[in-house]
């Protein structure tokens, strides 16, 4: 089920978004690169600033997250997100965004 997400899930949402993070740790530059990739200060900011969490349940459990933002006339694609044990699998939460 893909649902909005609300405040009840801020923590997830962030346990989702470092997790996932993981593939790119070697990929982005060890500049960069930090062991918690986002804080909770940083998706707090993000919210704050208008990025809306939406997710995807399976059984019950929110396992992929896509942040998208309205700016000016078009709606931007921010953050997606999915829990690395689903990795590679069919997770439809950017389908809904795109048709």
């Amino acid at each position: 089920m893909i649902r909005k997400c609300t405040g009840l899930d801020f923590h997830t949402i962030h346990a989702i978004i470092n997790d996932a993070a993981q593939a790119y740790k070697g990929v982005i530059p060890a500049d960069r690169w930090h062991d918690e990739y986002m804080t909770k200060e940083e998706l707090r900011h993000e919210i704050d600033e208008g990025v809306e969490f939406w997710g995807y349940e399976d059984h019950g459990e929110l396992v992929g997250v896509m942040g998208i933002q309205p700016v000016l006339d078009v709606t931007l694609i921010r953050h997606a997100y999915v829990r690395t044990n689903l990795r590679n699998k069919y997770i439809p939460v950017v389908r809904v965004f795109l048709t």
